[in-house]
């Protein structure tokens, strides 16, 4: 009985890759959510002109609402994280409004706040509401407890929530 080296090559070889060490390290993921779904009323009411748009959650009243916002983070990792609303006017004019984060470790953990000023252009380009972990101290970016809540005028939608994360990845 002959055995072919090629054989014999081509069976160590594929053996190795199971004896192959798994190295981990950090992907870093994006993730976007559609803030049509993503945001509602923080306090309902059936007179609001504010509600969800193909074009994201839209305050098409007269009068300021209270929006909030869920983010989807699947990250424990300590490393870079940081979550962003992306909001414009659509009413040719220029807003300032307030938008707070808020933050929890656990259940039975005290809630982190972190209140930003936001500035829309007349021109319609998207404005950042920016929360990023570089103060753990003041506001961390926990994953099971991330949501803000804007003080939305009218003339202004949210347009997507956005996350950037270091996530670790198992994969060779």
């Amino acid at each position: 009985m002959r055995t072919s080296f090629a054989f014999l090559a081509a069976t160590a070889a594929f053996a190795s890759l199971f004896a192959m060490p798994a190295h981990a390290g950090f992907v870093n993921k994006t993730h976007t959510q559609n803030a049509a779904t993503s945001c509602t009323l923080s306090i309902p009411s059936i007179d609001t002109k504010a509600r969800p748009k193909a074009t994201g959650f839209r305050n098409e009243g007269t009068t300021n609402v209270f929006v909030i916002c869920g983010f989807d983070l699947d990250s424990t990792d300590p490393g870079y994280n940081n979550i962003e609303l992306r909001l414009a006017s659509f009413d040719g004019a220029a807003h300032t409004f307030n938008c707070t984060a808020m933050s929890r470790y656990a259940d039975e953990q005290a809630g982190q706040y972190l209140t930003k000023s936001v500035t829309t252009a007349a021109n319609g380009v998207a404005a950042p509401f920016t929360v990023d972990d570089t103060d753990p101290e003041t506001y961390d970016l926990y994953p099971w407890g991330q949501s803000i809540t804007c003080t939305l005028p009218p003339g202004v939608a949210i347009l997507t929530l956005w996350s950037n994360h270091d996530d670790e990845d198992s994969v060779p």
